[in-house]
């Protein structure tokens, strides 16, 4: 079991990322470096890829069930958010808030818990964000768009 290895640079750091199969095909190990100086190793789902986002000065990874906001000073940890609501599609960051479309809803969690969520018929295949308008499509190619206001969602209607 060979590990993927992947790098990425953001306000001037350097991320590695490795992620290497387990035994348990639910697990994966990732191990995160900061400019070859620290290294963070956690246990993450297996069965979703671990993707990268990035918004302004703050760089995240997620996985299934977690998010991991990444240091901006070396001397920092990462902060771990857990999810155990449903899968992770897509994060965004919104504002103060995390925007996080799942697997069957969309959810704005803020700084003290969740906010606003709507839920959807059938599950979600992609999403995008411009910074106020969260649009989404589920698998039957049907599109539901979302103005972040605040700490709500609020659903746009065409007229």
């Amino acid at each position: 079991m060979k590990p993927t290895i992947s790098r990425f640079v953001t306000d001037g750091r350097v991320f590695s990322l490795e992620q290497t199969p387990t035994s348990d095909i639910r697990r994966t190990q990732l191990s995160i470096g900061l400019s070859g100086s620290r290294r963070w190793d956690y246990l993450v789902p297996g069965w979703r890829d671990v993707s990268v986002g990035i918004s302004g000065e703050i760089a995240y990874v997620w996985a299934a069930r977690s998010i991991i906001v990444l240091p901006s000073h070396k001397d920092e940890d990462p902060q771990v958010i857990p999810f155990d609501e449903e899968d992770l599609i897509v994060v965004f960051v919104a504002g103060p808030c995390w925007l996080l479309v799942c697997e069957t809803s969309i959810r704005l969690i803020g700084p003290d818990g969740e906010t606003d969520q709507v839920h959807f018929r059938e599950v979600v295949e992609e999403a995008s964000f411009d910074g106020h308008i969260v649009i989404v499509r589920d698998v039957e190619s049907l599109e539901y768009r979302f103005e972040v206001s605040g700490t709500n969602l609020v659903e746009v209607i065409d007229s």
